[in-house]
């Protein structure tokens, strides 16, 4: 009597698991989320910086090419080095002598860490630079950053050389201020 009540009571569960398992349900989308009513901040990546043609009587190629170099960093650092701060210190001699200029920095990283480290990591990078910049006179609303983490490498390569070249400061030189573009 045992075997048959056993039987269909396996029978049962298992025809309850099929229903269950053979049915797919539909995937959970996320209801939209208003602008404005997160409570994380997210930053703000702008995609492009007006690049009008700055005239060589405002900026010569020469003092272009300075405020565009790159500056680089130590593996999973944000401090700048000797080499950088010179580099910035010429920045902001040519952006104090041409106030209808701008600067967009933008902080990189290599492809080691997560994801949000490297975001992170990349925006620390251009804030010192910010910082640096803003510590030698330059007024904020002429500078902007943003940190695209590891997803912008120069060098595609999987070796110290390539991930030193991604650990690096870009900046964009525009005229006007960023504020009211």
């Amino acid at each position: 009597m045992h075997k048959p009540l056993r039987s269909t009571g396996f029978l049962a569960l298992l025809g309850l698991l099929s229903v269950g398992c053979g049915h797919r349900s539909e995937t959970e989308m996320p209801e939209p989320v208003p602008i404005g009513s997160s409570s994380v901040d997210s930053p703000y990546i702008p995609m492009t910086v007006r690049s009008e043609p700055i005239s060589e009587n405002i900026l010569g190629h020469g003092d272009r090419a300075i405020l565009e170099e790159r500056i680089s960093f130590g593996y999973d650092q944000s401090e700048l080095s000797a080499t950088a701060r010179e580099n910035l210190s010429a920045k902001a001699r040519i952006l104090g002598a041409v106030a209808s200029l701008s600067l967009r920095i933008e902080g990189h990283a290599d492809e080691r860490g997560s994801d949000e480290y490297n975001l992170a990591l990349s925006n620390r990078r251009a804030a010192t630079a910010m910082r640096y910049l803003r510590d030698h006179g330059i007024a904020a609303d002429r500078l902007e950053t943003v940190g695209y983490g590891e997803e912008q490498p120069l060098d595609q390569a999987d070796n110290e050389s390539a991930w030193a070249s991604n650990r690096r400061d870009e900046f964009r030189v525009s005229s006007g201020r960023l504020a009211q573009q």
